[in-house]
């Protein structure tokens, strides 16, 4: 199963979120769209799970924020478990395009410290 079957797997018609993938010389990047609430948060970090134990090659994983208009906490934390899942495998793991109302989270839990932002064009 490559990336693409995994994310249509993971998140199939039901989901309230939306996921593409590339993947580069530099990474894996992930693009996440739509609502990153309880339901999606759990899709995510199972779909997190699989990139990291199967493209472990991959030395960097991204996970675009750019077009995420809500986060819970679920989805904060599904983020932290692919991060220290990532740190466990030497994979650097970044986020990057927070919205506001979404970098507000990160910043109200304390959390921008433990995050690598990537640049926007990374």
């Amino acid at each position: 199963m490559d990336v693409h079957e995994a994310i249509a797997e993971f998140f199939g018609p039901k989901a309230t979120m939306k996921v593409a993938a590339d993947e580069g010389q530099a990474g894996f990047e992930l693009r996440l769209y739509g609502s990153l609430d309880l339901d999606s948060s759990r899709r995510l970090q199972d779909l997190l799970s699989w990139i990291i134990d199967r493209q472990a090659r991959q030395p960097r994983l991204i996970v675009d924020l750019g077009e995420v208009n809500y986060i819970s906490s679920s989805g904060v934390g599904a983020l932290t478990v692919g991060l220290s899942a990532a740190r466990k495998r030497d994979i650097r793991f970044q986020i990057k395009n927070l919205q506001p109302k979404v970098r507000s989270i990160f910043v109200l839990l304390g959390l921008m410290g433990f995050f690598e932002e990537a640049s926007p064009d990374a």
